[in-house]
């Protein structure tokens, strides 16, 4: 199955991170005067020193792209039952040290945009009740991003992080060692299949071999990324916080569903700051992903379980329509922002109910899943947000409602029709 080579394709661009991270050390010199001029060197001086830091970037996105399908086929296909609980959360940890690797390399050149975009991201962290001052503190340095935040941010992307995701990886390595390959659900013996050693190994290699035919391709043809927010790495003009900062500026794409969602909160919410509640939340649902193999009992019995793999598509469709609303897909043309936020969101929730309707119904033709609760209550969000005009926030919480009492009913019906079998 082809989604076993995901895990293998993460472990391809990390090791690229590595061996072009190390060239890109050569050069490179942390410091107010000579971060954004060691870059500069770097990419029009040295010999192939562009390519070389354009490898490096694209490997970054393309790796957090092969390591989140790798997650989400993790999830579909049940591979975090008993006994590969801990193999699911050092794969998750793995995930969220991915995110730190970018969120920390971005501001290394030291240009105005990182600067800029730096800024606004770690201002999320003030949010964190009690300690938010504290750790804003702890990020920068200080209270504001001066210098000091590159040091630190330096020492985190090339020392710390490094460490610690080497010795998660190892772990993960491990686990998937002693335990092997997960069964199909409902699978008493493995499938007979090839030998990890050579086989396996082959085609994981030529595996590898494509992706770096991808990645040289573009290195070469898209430097400095394909222009979109989020995914240009340009380097611009050096970091100076006297000068303004951009209008409408963007975190990377990965950061975008959660930069969209800070701003569908209002300032206030209940007599708390919003983008506190709004943190919560984020922190509440990356909770509730990481101990999933625990809370999917039907799974942990070797049933299939269909309300995960749909919790799995809900979470996809919700990512998809934040991602896309930061974007600001269809907020163009004449209009005051009010209208053009409007048409955005009305666009967005066209294009994701389009895809939320493919999904489901290649699910219900291809795979005979009936459980569509999750997916429909995140595809009504959209459409209520998008087209009704219902601000996010109440959408989501119509559609949390019906969904519950959807669950509820299906819950007491299937109970009913135990007890009647039973008679």
């Amino acid at each position: 199955m082809g989604w076993y080579y995901l895990g293998g394709i993460t472990m391809f661009f990390f090791i690229v991170q590595v061996v072009t991270g190390v060239l890109l050390l050569m050069y490179f010199q942390p410091g107010e005067a000579t971060a954004y001029e060691s870059i500069r060197f770097l990419t029009t001086k040295v010999p192939f020193g562009w390519l070389i830091r354009s490898v490096h970037s694209w490997s970054a996105h393309l790796m957090i792209i092969s390591l989140v399908l790798h997650m989400f086929s993790t999830m579909m296909l049940k591979a975090y039952r008993p006994p590969r609980e801990l193999t699911w959360v050092s794969g998750y940890i793995l995930f969220l040290l991915t995110l730190g690797f970018g969120f920390s390399g971005y501001l290394l050149p030291w240009n105005k945009l990182a600067f800029f975009a730096t800024t606004v991201g770690t201002n999320i962290v003030r949010s964190v009740p009690l300690i938010g001052d504290w750790l804003l503190q702890v990020l920068r340095g200080g209270q504001d991003v001066t210098i000091n935040t590159l040091y630190r941010f330096f020492a985190a992307h090339v020392v710390i992080l490094p460490l610690a995701f080497v010795g998660v990886i190892s772990l993960h390595l491990l686990f998937i060692q002693r335990q092997g390959m997960a069964l199909p659900i409902s699978a008493k013996v493995a499938p007979r299949g090839m030998k990890f050693f050579p086989s396996f190994a082959l085609r994981d290699v030529l595996l590898w071999l494509a992706c770096l035919m991808l990645l040289v391709t573009l290195a070469v043809f898209l430097p400095y990324g394909p222009g979109i927010p989020g995914m240009d790495w340009e380097l611009g003009s050096k970091a100076d916080a006297m000068a303004p900062a951009y209008a409408g500026i963007k975190p990377e794409w990965y950061f975008l569903w959660e930069y969209q969602l800070l701003k569908e909160f209002p300032p206030h919410f209940f007599g708390l700051e919003g983008p506190q509640v709004c943190l919560l939340l984020i922190t509440v649902l990356l909770a509730i992903w990481a101990i999933i193999p625990w809370l999917d009992q039907r799974a942990r019995r070797d049933k299939p379980s269909p309300a995960f793999s749909d919790f799995g598509w809900a979470a996809i469709l919700f990512l998809t329509y934040l991602t896309l609303m930061g974007w600001d897909i269809g907020a163009s043309g004449p209009g005051n922002d009010l209208a053009l936020v409007h048409r955005s969101a009305r666009v967005c929730a066209s294009w994701t109910l389009v895809a939320g309707a493919v999904v489901i119904a290649i699910r219900y033709w291809r795979f005979e899943h009936r459980w569509f609760v999750l997916t429909g209550a995140a595809l009504l969000q959209m459409a209520l947000h998008g087209f009704v005009g219902v601000s996010y926030l109440l959408a989501g919480v119509i559609s949390v409602v019906i969904a519950a009492i959807a669950i509820t009913a299906s819950y007491f019906m299937r109970s009913r029709a135990d007890e009647k079998g039973g008679i």
